[in-house]
């Protein structure tokens, strides 16, 4: 949430205020959508199938932080709410747990300044409730949250204040509901990627921080975290480009796709330099857990920052959306990709009916993503939600939609 707040500011670029759209219709269709429109939103997927999606705002401009939460029902197709967290939160993470219940942690509270938060909670999805859970020792916005295969979350890096970036780390334990710190990184860093590797250490990859002089350093370098120790290791090889905002997956080989975000870098020979120094990334690179490496693999079809990417079950990556700008104004991209791990190239797919920026995607036990909220290409926060759909290589709207061909059109239809 700083990350995105600081380099849309750093552009001039501002966000139009929201209300709750009306509904959407697409070629006749009206899309699926949550009970409210979000960004900056917290999602997981429950052990039922379900999808808990808390928090957020509905508002770019004033920034409201949202107590509400919904659950997505793939077997009903729609949204229903549950119960609200303990404190309204945007830009917290949401992790799921070996005992069923979520872990919601940090992100920001308030309305315009907003206040950074080292409590978390409990989801229990039995219930349908939020209950307060140990604080973590510090306050976080940006961060990262990863479970571990010992059923531990690791928290690491983000920002106290919206300013200072952490190099802080803490691990979750569900077994006492505690969080206790951990050994630190060896660079403070906020908008970085952690991914739990297969052999149980956790790659955290890039980032930036803006408390430096100069403004905001964005980072090419890596470190490793390795649970039996607590330690983190910095590696030696660094990224092939410096990144942040960018998105992180483990593939199926135990390689890791790292794509997209932004560089830091601001010469200053010329404005038309600076401006494009900043530009999102179209570069991807794969981390090779038995070399220690980095590598380089095909561009994708355009740059992707604050995007996400999901491990589809066929192996490749989907990555959608991300930040775009409309004249002066930021707004959610539609473009989407596949990256196949196979030839290391990226193929563009249909893109989705609305541009998100800061919304959530989440892996569907059918193999469909589901794709809720965010900042619209519209500049609006949006309650709409879309399924990408593997087979057909398109954004559905509707779940029980499907695509027919007939003898001279295509067209879709609800088939339930």
């Amino acid at each position: 949430m700083a990350l995105c707040a600081v380099l849309i500011a750093g552009c001039g670029a501002p966000i139009a205020e929201s209300s709750a759209p009306l509904p959407v219709r697409v070629g006749g269709v009206e899309m699926l959508s949550m009970t409210v429109p979000r960004a900056y939103q917290a999602a997981a997927r429950l052990a039922n199938g379900k999808v808990l999606i808390c928090g957020g705002t509905s508002e770019a401009d004033a920034a409201t932080a949202l107590d509400s939460a919904e659950l997505y029902d793939p077997e009903l197709g729609s949204f229903v709410p549950t119960g609200s967290m303990t404190v309204a939160r945007e830009a917290a993470t949401a992790t799921p747990l070996r005992n069923g219940f979520v872990l919601v942690a940090g992100g920001t509270t308030g309305a315009g300044l907003h206040t950074t938060l080292a409590s978390a909670e409990l989801y229990d999805p039995v219930t349908g409730t939020f209950r307060q859970t140990g604080a973590m020792t510090t306050p976080r916005q940006g961060h990262t949250a990863t479970l571990l295969s010992d059923g531990r979350v690791l928290i690491t890096g983000g920002t106290s204040n919206g300013v200072d970036a952490l190099a802080s780390a803490e691990l979750y334990d569900p077994a006492t509901g505690r969080f206790t710190a951990t050994g630190r990184m060896a660079v403070a860093r906020e908008g970085q990627t952690a991914t739990l590797l297969k052999d149980g250490r956790v790659l955290i990859a890039g980032g930036g921080r803006s408390d430096t002089p100069g403004g905001y350093t964005v980072y090419s370098s890596a470190e490793i975290f390795n649970p039996a120790t607590g330690r983190f290791t910095s590696l030696p090889d660094h990224m092939t480009s410096e990144r942040t905002g960018h998105t992180a997956v483990l593939l199926r080989d135990g390689r890791v796709l790292i794509a997209g975000g932004k560089t830091g870098r601001t010469p200053t020979e010329s404005p038309e330099r600076a401006l494009f120094s900043l530009a999102p990334l179209d570069t991807a690179e794969v981390f090779d857990p038995r070399t220690g490496k980095f590598s380089a693999v095909g561009r994708m079809a355009r740059p992707h920052y604050l995007a996400t990417a999901t491990l589809l079950n066929d192996g490749t990556v989907l990555v959608a959306g991300g930040w775009n700008l409309k004249g002066p104004v930021v707004v959610g991209m539609r473009d989407a990709e596949v990256f196949d791990p196979g030839s290391g190239t990226f193929s563009k797919v249909e893109p989705l009916h609305v541009g998100r920026l800061e919304g959530s995607a989440t892996l569907l036990k059918s193999g469909r993503v589901l794709m809720t909220g965010g900042i619209d290409n519209e500049s609006d926060v949006t309650a709409t939600s879309e399924l990408y759909d593997p087979p057909t290589r398109k954004f559905i709207l509707r779940p029980f939609q499907r695509y027919k061909r007939h003898h001279n059109h295509a067209e879709w239809s609800d088939a339930a």
